[in-house]
């Protein structure tokens, strides 16, 4: 297995954070869970793009957003925050080379470090697919998390995936150990407007604005929300505890300009994380951020 175990203050989990980080809510508390865990050592903080249907400057405002969450929790200066590539990959063959890549690379590739480098995508894996095209030593020392895909095993639409497929297809086929959260796992991460104003809402600055963003967002549209799914937490959760998640291992399928997956039953395998204890993550996060909050 590519993660197991329970990361302690003692044996601290390697960990970069890549983000498309102001694209909704989910990546906000995912990007807040990594950093109050003690169990962690987060190395840094890589901004992502995520499309440009939005905002054609997604990747800059991701890079705003983490910078705004640093100094909510007082760590402004203290985490590396660096921003990733502006747009998905062109061509399987074609990097899109960027600083948060570079940054990838030279964290792996530490000779000081003898512990593999985990990297955590909460948004599109543009990044990691141009490191190892970059410098395809870096299979041998990280193992990546990537949240995105559609339903295990069909495939479909899917966010992350669709704002790089090629990137998508690269790591599926390439030879980077992967932990896939497809779709279906990562949305069995719910939270309700009760959990938010219970467990969230006055936990100094960061909860009253992680709540501000569920509410924010639960009122827009034709009909309110009740929950939402914070579909980023699996990631950080389970390098936490690799125990919250189930896994399968399965030959890698490619990943299709239309999301969806061409199982050919040969070449490398990957792994999927195909269920999650939301219950323990969520009360992961909720009692570090408040032991957070009383620290204040």
């Amino acid at each position: 297995m590519l993660l197991t175990g329970r990361a302690s203050e003692e044996h601290r989990r390697r960990v970069i954070v890549n983000t498309d980080a102001c694209n909704e809510i989910d990546d906000q508390m995912a990007i807040v869970h990594a950093l109050l865990s003690p169990e962690l050592k987060v190395e840094g903080i890589v901004a992502a793009h995520y499309g440009a249907k939005r905002h054609a400057d997604s990747m800059e405002r991701s890079y705003q957003e983490i910078l705004r969450l640093l100094d909510m929790l007082g760590m402004g200066g203290h985490v590396p925050v660096v921003k990733g590539a502006a747009a998905a990959m062109a061509g399987h063959e074609r990097p899109q080379k960027s600083e948060g890549a570079e940054f990838t690379i030279e964290r792996a590739l530490d000779k000081n470090e003898t512990e593999p480098l985990y990297v955590s995508y909460l948004g599109p894996i543009t990044d990691m697919a141009s490191a190892y095209l970059m410098e395809p030593q870096i299979a041998s020392r990280t193992v990546t998390q990537w949240i995105g895909g559609g339903w295990w095993p069909t495939g479909g639409p899917e966010f992350n995936a669709g704002n790089d497929w090629i990137a998508g297809d690269v790591m599926f086929q390439g030879g980077m150990p992967l932990i896939q959260y497809p779709r279906g796992t990562y949305r069995m991460m719910w939270a309700s407007a009760a959990d938010m104003e219970r467990y969230v809402m006055g936990r100094g600055a960061v909860g009253d604005y992680l709540t501000a963003l569920f509410k924010e967002w639960r009122v827009t549209g034709t009909k309110p929300r009740t929950h939402w799914v914070y579909g980023d937490s699996p990631a950080i959760g389970t390098a936490v505890n690799a125990d919250w998640g189930f896994y399968v291992e399965a030959a890698a399928p490619r990943l299709t300009e239309d999301l969806t997956y061409e199982h050919q039953g040969q070449g490398r395998t990957m792994e999927i994380c195909v269920e999650v204890n939301a219950g323990q993550i969520f009360h992961d996060f909720f009692t570090k951020l408040q032991r957070f909050a009383d620290s204040l």
